[in-house]
């Protein structure tokens, strides 16, 4: 329920009073992305930012709410920040929204700006530890229905995870979850007998499913 109740109340509290008192004030472009209660907000001109950070506390307190600090922060970000950091010779800011760390990149042949995404660090660490804790205390299931439930886990992951860009991200979560299977099912084998050779043999009779980009974000790259 927590999310329903985050969107209807943040909806009235939050939407439309950026759309229709905070926006109209702002010297350039700006819009906001919200998913419940975690949102990015971004400015053509810093100018806004700044003011909107002050502006959104207040606001907030009237509905007794209040912004994580510590998950809270404002960066450059876009070509103008990448051209910024490069003169500098860094890197651009990055931010994580939604379990994707987004950051400043080019187009596959470099002329133009992407904004591209990969699995956050943090939210990877945390499904990798949820897949382990699950195959710990489900590895006695008889074979096929073990493997159909890492099929079905794995197809759930490239479902969310499997955007443009995202290649690498999906296919170190797909080894990692094939390690963590070879390691389990070689314990519970008789005395460790599921070398990598006979594990590779009983993947070929339970197949998984392939990392594949399942969302593609670009109707061009």
């Amino acid at each position: 329920m927590s999310p329903i109740l985050a969107n209807i109340y943040l909806h009235y509290s939050l939407d439309l009073w950026f759309t229709r008192v905070f926006q109209k004030g702002c010297y350039g472009q700006s819009r906001m992305i919200r998913y419940a209660d975690d949102f990015v907000v971004c400015f053509g001109r810093e100018a806004d930012a700044i003011r909107f950070r002050q502006a959104l506390n207040e606001r907030l307190s009237i509905f007794g709410l209040e912004i994580s600090p510590e998950k809270t922060k404002t960066i450059e970000f876009g070509p103008l920040a990448e051209a910024k950091a490069k003169r500098r010779g860094g890197k651009a800011a990055t931010f994580d929204f939604l379990g994707f760390t987004h950051y400043c990149s080019r187009s596959r042949n470099g002329r133009k700006f992407r904004m591209k995404r990969i699995t956050s660090s943090k939210k990877f660490t945390a499904k990798i530890r949820m897949f382990r804790d699950w195959l710990k205390a489900n590895r006695t299931l008889p074979a096929d229905q073990l493997m159909e439930k890492v099929a079905s886990k794995l197809r759930g992951h490239f479902a969310y995870y499997g955007v443009t860009d995202n290649s690498k991200g999906i296919s170190r979560f797909a080894n990692e979850v094939r390690r963590l299977l070879h390691k389990w099912l070689n314990r519970r084998s008789q005395r460790g007998s599921m070398n990598w050779e006979k594990f590779n043999l009983f993947l070929k009779k339970y197949p998984l499913p392939r990392p594949r980009i399942m969302v593609n974000l670009f109707a061009s790259s």
